[in-house]
């Protein structure tokens, strides 16, 4: 009997234990896999560069939001890069050589004025018409005809006693006496000739008074007269453009009044503002001709129109004195000018707009330190979020057709300026990546939109259409 309950005690143990152990291995089976560690997670996120993928670091936008914010990128290749020190400058003109005041040559009523302001005039054009009224100028013409008329006679006398002094018929004294008389009349004649040019009249003018027998009443000013500049050629002609014009027909002036102000803006000077610790680099500039960066128009967003505003000059003096107010010395670069436009005025005459104008302001870049092989973005690549710096690299083969995804990679920026920036190549971004130079805060927002929303990740969620 007590042999017979303990089999039967056992029978069932037995029986219990092995339902135990069949429920637990069933139970394991179904199980949800344990959690990985957080390096082992984040690992399945990365892509083959090591940038993560993870929610909240990448953003994504359909081909067509892509090119409606006009998204620009580059691929990032080692480059050198001259930081630059942006100094003020203005344009000015070329002492004594850009500007040309037209003087009244007589005393005389203005007749015709025939330019206008803006014109563009070249050598020999006539600028005005004055009657002269100047008393010395037409004094010096009558005792010049005078002269002349004595001459005549004088010589007429000495054809007339010639042939007589050759026969006998006369002394050959008298004969003598008229040619001295002709003599001082003619040393009379170059006087008043000498007179009437020291008094404005020009060479050819008093050639005509001689020629012609008559008083000159009226005289053209012309434009005969150039400053002291560069030579012409047929590519570059010498002509001004009107800039003032000081008096009207019927208005009397004396001799030496100005009666306009021509400019030659054909060449400019760029005058620069430098601190006393930026002469030497200057001297350096100089004296290697390293031309700088002269920067117009500094609203200008299009890359295409901060080009067009950019030109290259080198300097071609510096001050030798300091500014008495600020401190700082003045240097000049020497620039050719461009012209904008020629058009015609009411009267058909040709008007010249120069591209570059005296007291416009521009910036100068000086070239300073140099960073080789390093990678160089725009400004604008760069996205500041407290402490951290990072740009946006395009990210290939995660998305379906027809969108564009896009990862946060942080940067370290060993130099920005204005416009540039430059990037170490010991990071994150490495050869051959593909980044966003422009409208790189726009993404930000997206992706901070996005991520607000619950949205972004990489299983296309949070597309921006």
């Amino acid at each position: 009997m007590p042999t017979t309950i303990l089999l039967r005690i056992g029978l069932f143990l037995s029986i219990a234990i092995a339902i135990g152990l069949i429920g637990y291995y069933a139970g394991t089976q179904n199980a949800p896999a344990p959690a990985l560690p957080a390096e082992e997670a984040h690992e399945e996120h990365e892509d083959e560069h090591g940038h993560d993928h993870s929610s909240g670091e990448v953003v994504e936008l359909s081909d067509t939001a892509f090119n409606n914010l006009k998204i620009a990128v580059k691929t990032m290749r080692g480059e050198t890069y001259v930081s630059p020190l942006t100094i003020p400058g203005e344009v000015v003109e070329i002492p004594g050589r850009s500007s040309f005041t037209v003087a009244a040559p007589v005393g005389g009523n203005i007749r015709k004025v025939n330019v206008d302001v803006g014109q563009l005039v070249h050598l020999s054009d006539p600028l005005f018409t004055l009657d002269i009224v100047d008393e010395p100028v037409l004094s010096a013409q009558v005792d010049l005809l005078d002269v002349l008329g004595q001459l005549d006679v004088t010589q007429a006398e000495i054809d007339r006693l010639a042939p007589l002094a050759q026969t006998g018929a006369i002394a050959g004294k008298a004969q003598l006496e008229f040619e001295y008389q002709k003599q001082k009349l003619q040393n009379r004649k170059d006087a008043r000739v000498q007179e009437l040019i020291a008094r404005g009249l020009t060479e050819t003018q008093v050639s005509t008074v001689i020629e012609k027998r008559q008083l000159i009443k009226q005289v053209e000013v012309l434009l005969s007269e150039v400053p002291r500049d560069m030579d012409s050629s047929e590519q570059d002609p010498i002509s001004f453009v009107v800039e003032t014009l000081n008096i009207h027909p019927g208005m009397t002036v004396d001799r030496g009044t100005s009666l306009s102000r021509l400019a030659d803006h054909r060449y400019l000077y760029i005058r620069g503002e430098a601190f006393e610790q930026d002469v030497p680099r200057l001297y350096e500039l100089e004296a290697n001709h390293v031309p700088i960066e002269v920067q117009f128009g500094h609203s200008h967003k299009d890359e295409a129109d901060r080009n067009y505003a950019t030109r290259m000059a080198e300097i071609a003096y510096i001050d030798n004195n300091a500014d008495d107010k600020t401190g700082t010395f003045f240097f000049y670069l020497r620039m050719q000018n461009e012209v904008a436009a020629d058009s015609l005025l009411l009267d058909q005459s040709v008007t010249r707009q120069w591209r570059f104008k005296p007291g416009q302001r521009v910036h100068l870049r000086l070239p300073m330190d140099e960073y080789k092989d390093q990678f160089v973005l725009p400004r604008e690549a760069l996205v500041e979020e407290g402490v951290e710096t990072f740009v946006f690299q395009q990210v290939f083969g995660h998305v379906e057709p027809g969108m564009k995804e896009f990862q946060k990679v942080p940067v370290e920026v060993i130099h920005r300026d204005t416009n540039t920036a430059v990037i170490s190549r010991d990071g994150d971004v490495r050869l051959g990546d593909t980044i966003v130079v422009t409208h790189a805060y726009q993404l930000y927002l997206e992706m901070l939109s996005k991520a607000g929303a619950g949205g972004g990740g990489h299983a296309h969620h949070g597309h921006s259409h």
